[in-house]
Order: structure tokens, then C-alpha cells, then sequence
């Protein structure tokens, strides 16, 4: 009996072993088989590793299927594009320059034109689409609002707005965006909804309640009836830098992205939002798209792509990195101690169980010891990283408050 609890124990930490060694966090990546510096607009994954990208700047769709390590270029017939929404591998559209929509039953191989509403700048289709009777919608400038079946239909907005975000969790349920309005439709007729305040970029709904808005100087706003009521939500971000791009896997896990790099990150439906992956990139950031808590992509001008995902192979240091946390258990706050940083500076992260990156700090070169505030952190069992150079380890931290 004794033999074989000990043989469960030993399964145990050794899963824990593994499921621990698994790190996650953001990566900027520039694929050599893309040229030049596009500017990329908007991007859609159907799964992980399988996924398109849109670019503004050239009239080229770009398509992954090994997450995003490699690139074959797509041509659409007449210009550059702002918005892509793919239905499965093979079947979606796109839209952009004079405000052509493509449709793609090849995945992508073949770009054939719809027709054109003038501008097209997002676009959405309900989820659970029947691939026989698509129906999907495209927003653009002066109130531009359009149904996509296998024509185009002209919904007359009665906005001047430019929209510049759709969302369409279901047929005959859509919002759009832009300037300080939201604009319900329900295949009849629009409705003017009361905003949380602010100018609005992007929109994105789950589910017919279900919906979050981003715009200007980091304006926030949700809704869980439909948009009969907005309520703004409080950003971390003291630079008040605006937010271009939202996405919601469902209704607790989101992010939201903008100007000068901005990543904002919720675990709680956008009760609290932390921001991610500072000092990556400057650019400004246009769309994001998650496939599953731990795997997502973000696009922007001169051919910013990041990605989220778990550190293997060429992503991971191999050297140990020799260091000390004390105390632990910590409190609010607790010690660093590595020689290493005397000669080189480095990165703190802090991972909990899961894999989810909760804090990160960049360590300035001479700073032997460093004190490190969790204050913001749940107790419980988390993982401390330190990466310094060619080296790195990870050591378990105690939160108890």
C-alpha cells in the first residue's frame, strides 16, 4: 500500500514537473518570407497555427499554417485590403481599398470579387455560419453598412459616422462603431445606443448580451444586455494611449490593443485589466486574435506581429541563471538576488499555475538585489522567471497575504 501511495506521489510532482515547465508570454516575430514592411490591418485564425493577415498598405493577404513561422503571399485583384473574416480553412472574405469585397472558397488561393460598397474598413459574421447560406456584414466611412450574402446589400445607416467597428455575434444582430456613436441593427431598423462616453474604434459581442467597445484615450466600455446599457471600465494605462483593436475568447478572457504597443489583458470580463508586454514594440498595434487562452496574434504598421504562446524550442534560454527570492512565502512584496545582474541586466516574470503571465520587470545592469511588489497578486503558488543574456531558471514563489 505504502509502495503504491508513494508511486502516486511520484506520478503527481512529476506532472507538476511538466505542466510548471511550460512558460507563456509574448514574442515579436518578423517572418522573413513576408518583404518590406507592410503596414497589417486586421488578421483571423481558424486554429492555432492557421491564420491570415491583412495588409493596408499592399494589395497582399498573407497565410500561415505553421504559427505564423512562415508566410505565402495571396494577391487580391484591386488593392489593398482592411478586414478579413475567415468562416473555416478553405471559406471567408475580405474587404478594404475602394471598398471591394473578396470572397475565397480555396483558402485563400483565389480572391474573387463580390462587389465593392464604397469603403470597407471591419467586418463580421455570426458564429456557426452555414457555409451553403453565408451571411455576414461590412462597416465603413459615411455610415456605410452592409449585408454580405452572395451579393452585397446596402442596410442605409442613417449615420454619417465612419464606422470602423462591426460585430455580429448573430444573423440580424449587429453593432457598429465610430466616432462617439453605437448603432444597434436588428434587420430592420438601426438604434442609437447610450455610449459610456468617449470616441469609439472597435467593437466586439460573444453573444447577443455580451459586448465590449474601445476607442480614444483608452476609453473601455461594456455591455451585458445588448447594449441598452454601457458601462465604462477603468484602464490601467496612465498614458491614456488609444485602443484601435478588442477581442473576447468569451466572457471572462480578453485583450485590447492600440497606440504605441499598448496590450491590455483581462481575465474577468474587463473588471481588471493588466497591461502586457511593455517595452516589446511601439507600434501601433490594429488587431488581435486569440484561438485559446494561450495562443493569440497581434498585428500593426511596419510589419509588427507578436505572438502569445509557450516558450520551446529556439524561443528558450538553456544556461541556469543562479538566484535567491526571499523571503518565501512572501508578503507584498519580497527580494531578488543574483550576481548575474551585476554584470548584465535582465527580466522578471511571474507565472502562475496555469501558464499566465501575471507580472513582468526589466532588471537595469548593476542591480545585484531587487525588490520585487506582488501586492496587486492573489495568493497562492506562482512561478518566478528570470532571464538574463543566454541564461534563465524559474523558481517557485509563495503568495501569502
Amino acid at each position: 500500500m505504502k509502495k503504491h501511495i508513494a508511486l502516486l506521489i511520484f506520478i503527481f510532482f512529476l506532472f507538476l514537473s511538466f505542466a510548471f515547465a511550460q512558460t507563456y508570454s509574448w514574442q515579436v516575430l518578423n517572418p522573413a518570407s513576408i518583404s518590406g514592411t507592410p503596414d497589417f490591418s486586421d488578421l483571423y485564425f481558424t486554429v492555432s497555427d492557421t491564420g491570415w493577415i491583412t495588409s493596408s498598405s499592399q494589395a497582399n493577404i498573407y497565410k500561415t499554417v505553421d504559427g505564423a513561422v512562415s508566410f505565402s503571399t495571396q494577391t487580391t485583384p484591386l488593392g489593398a485590403t482592411s478586414a478579413i473574416y475567415m468562416l473555416d480553412a478553405d471559406n471567408g472574405y475580405s474587404g478594404g481599398q475602394g471598398g471591394w469585397i473578396y470572397k475565397t472558397s480555396d483558402g485563400g488561393l483565389n480572391w474573387n470579387i463580390l462587389g465593392s460598397m464604397g469603403t470597407c474598413l471591419a467586418m463580421s459574421f455570426p458564429f456557426g455560419t452555414d457555409l451553403n447560406n453565408p451571411i455576414g456584414y461590412a462597416s465603413g466611412n459615411s455610415g456605410n453598412v452592409w449585408e454580405i450574402t452572395s451579393i452585397l446589400t446596402n442596410l442605409n445607416s442613417p449615420s454619417s459616422s465612419t464606422f470602423s467597428g462591426i460585430s455580429a455575434p448573430s444573423a440580424n444582430n449587429v453593432w457598429v462603431c465610430g466616432g462617439g456613436r453605437i448603432y444597434y441593427y436588428n434587420g430592420a431598423d438601426f438604434t442609437s445606443q447610450s455610449t459610456p462616453g468617449g470616441t469609439f474604434i472597435d467593437i466586439h459581442f460573444i453573444n447577443n448580451p455580451e459586448g465590449w467597445v474601445v476607442g480614444d484615450a483608452g476609453v473601455i466600455g461594456k455591455t451585458s444586455n445588448g447594449g441598452m446599457e454601457w458601462v465604462t471600465l477603468d484602464n490601467p494605462d496612465s498614458q491614456d494611449r488609444s485602443l484601435y483593436g478588442v477581442f473576447f475568447l468569451d466572457s471572462n478572457n480578453g485583450w485590447a490593443v492600440g497606440a504605441d504597443g499598448i496590450i491590455l489583458h483581462t481575465i474577468d470580463g474587463g473588471s481588471n485589466w493588466v497591461i502586457e508586454g511593455e517595452g516589446l514594440t511601439t507600434s501601433f498595434l490594429r488587431g488581435v486574435h486569440f484561438t485559446s487562452p494561450t495562443n493569440g496574434y497581434i498585428v500593426g504598421i511596419d510589419k509588427t506581429l507578436l505572438k502569445y504562446g509557450e516558450l520551446t524550442g529556439n524561443n528558450e534560454v538553456t544556461k541556469t541563471l543562479r538566484f535567491e527570492i526571499y523571503p518565501n512565502p512572501a508578503g507584498k512584496k519580497f527580494g531578488v538576488r543574483s550576481l548575474e545582474f551585476g554584470v548584465n541586466g535582465g527580466i522578471l516574470e511571474i507565472y502562475d499555475l496555469n501558464g499566465r503571465k501575471l507580472l513582468e520587470k526589466h532588471i537595469p545592469k548593476g542591480s545585484e538585489t531587487i525588490k520585487v511588489d506582488v501586492s496587486s497578486l492573489q495568493s497562492g503558488v506562482n512561478f518566478c522567471r528570470l532571464i538574463s543574456e543566454n541564461k534563465s531558471s524559474t523558481q517557485k514563489i509563495i503568495i501569502q497575504k
